[in-house]
């Protein structure tokens, strides 16, 4: 039998052996090496990292365009990344802007002579400033219990509206902006766009009019940032102004008087330096072939292409710096209009007539490809440009820090809010 002292003995040898293999078992698997320090970790890998998708294109719908998030929105420009057709990547909190953006434009009546940037339609009776039988009711579609009603009233039509409806002030003021802008920008430009909606239908309905808008249920924020400044409309030399907005300028905005021909002072082009690093409506493409452009071509204006298609097109001049102003076609600068006159080619006769709006912008180059037989139309900014753009007013505050004063100050120079 073992003594008890032998069994003590052989106990210390096993804890000494099993410590020293634990010790150096270790060093030898982390390979530490005296003098360099130099040791493996689990995050040196040889395993190949995923790559990200960097963007997808809609083939059947070339101008739809989706952008992944990006990391900081406060990165260099140098650093930026670019996806393959061109568009600028978004960073993150970007991700819902191309659908929470309402990207038609508004129906611009200027009152005098009134040209608009679509269709308008305002009866002729509303235009020469006479009132019409107006509902008092909304329909199913957009009625709700009012949060905060204001008991002004102001009045407006909206799909499904029948015609125009005059409604609760603040009510149709948070549906306006959700339809317009969303809820998800920062709340100093929906908070802008807040101000410039209630102007801009204040002006319509000072007119003896009532503007077509487009219409939303409003999250908690938009609610909130309309209570905020409701009341709040801009003024110039103690008139409301035409607040006029579109969903994105292109570098700078476009004038009024270019535009519409109407030379207000507070719709003057002016630079806007954020649109190229942030705006997801800088730099889309979109790509016809020689016969789709043919037959556009041929139908809306009448004249008729043949020869090289790399001859068909040239841009002659500009207008407020960057939107296309003359334009040629089959070396035509004028075209005959479906009333029989004479109309000048413009950048907005191609983005508008010709395009039917699918480009997104007046403010556009192009490229023809031999090889592939299509042209590439590369367009900056989304709508008419004139006054506030949406997406540079989220850029403002997210970017520079801007409050919703400063943004309309920027987009709408020489007014007054009050």
């Amino acid at each position: 039998m073992i003594s008890k002292g032998s069994l003590i003995k052989i106990g210390i040898v096993l804890v000494i052996a099993i410590s020293y293999l634990f010790v150096f078992g270790i060093c030898e698997r982390v390979g530490a090496t005296e003098g360099t320090g130099a040791f493996t970790t689990p995050y040196e890998t040889n395993e190949p990292v995923p790559e990200e998708t960097t963007s997808s294109i809609t083939h059947g719908n070339p101008a739809e365009i989706y952008f992944p998030p990006y990391t900081s929105l406060n990165i260099s420009p140098l650093l930026k990344s670019f996806a393959p057709n061109g568009a600028v990547l978004l960073p993150a909190g970007y991700e819902d802007i191309i659908t929470a953006v309402d990207t038609t434009e508004p129906d611009v009546q200027i009152v005098t002579g009134s040209t608009s940037s679509k269709p308008n339609n305002t009866t002729a009776d509303e235009t020469a400033g006479t009132t019409t039988q107006t509902q008092t009711t909304e329909p199913d579609a957009t009625t709700s219990k009012d949060d905060n009603p204001s008991g002004e009233k102001l009045r407006v039509r909206y799909s499904g509206s029948g015609g125009p409806v005059e409604v609760d002030a603040a009510t149709i003021l948070a549906k306006v902006v959700m339809g317009e802008i969303g809820g998800s920008f920062r709340e100093e430009a929906i908070k802008a766009q807040a101000v410039a909606s209630y102007t801009y239908i204040k002006y319509y309905n000072k007119n003896g009019s009532a503007p077509n808008v487009t219409v939303k249920e409003p999250n908690e924020t938009v609610k909130k940032c309309v209570n905020e400044v409701f009341g709040q409309a801009l003024y110039f030399d103690d008139d409301l102004i035409q607040a006029v907005y579109c969903a994105s300028s292109a570098g700078y905005t476009a004038s009024s008087k270019e535009v519409w021909g109407v030379d207000y002072p507070y719709l003057q082009s002016r630079k806007c330096e954020l649109d190229s690093l942030y705006d997801p409506n800088y730099e889309v493409k979109t790509s016809f072939t020689s016969e789709e452009i043919k037959s556009l071509v041929k139908k809306s204006t009448g004249i008729e292409l043949d020869g090289d298609p790399g001859n068909w097109f040239a841009i002659k001049s500009y207008v407020d710096t960057v939107y296309v102003g003359s334009f040629s076609i089959g070396g035509k600068t004028a075209y005959t209009d479906d009333d029989g006159k004479e109309a000048d080619i413009t950048g907005r006769t191609v983005r508008e007539k010709i395009f039917n709006y699918q480009l997104k912008s007046s403010c556009f180059n192009f490229v023809y490809n031999s090889e592939t037989d299509k042209f590439t139309f590369t367009t900056y900014g989304y709508g008419h440009g004139v006054g506030l753009s949406q997406n540079g007013a989220n850029n403002l505050a997210k970017v520079w820090g801007y409050d919703y004063k400063e943004i309309l100050s920027y987009y709408y120079p020489n007014t007054m809010i009050k």
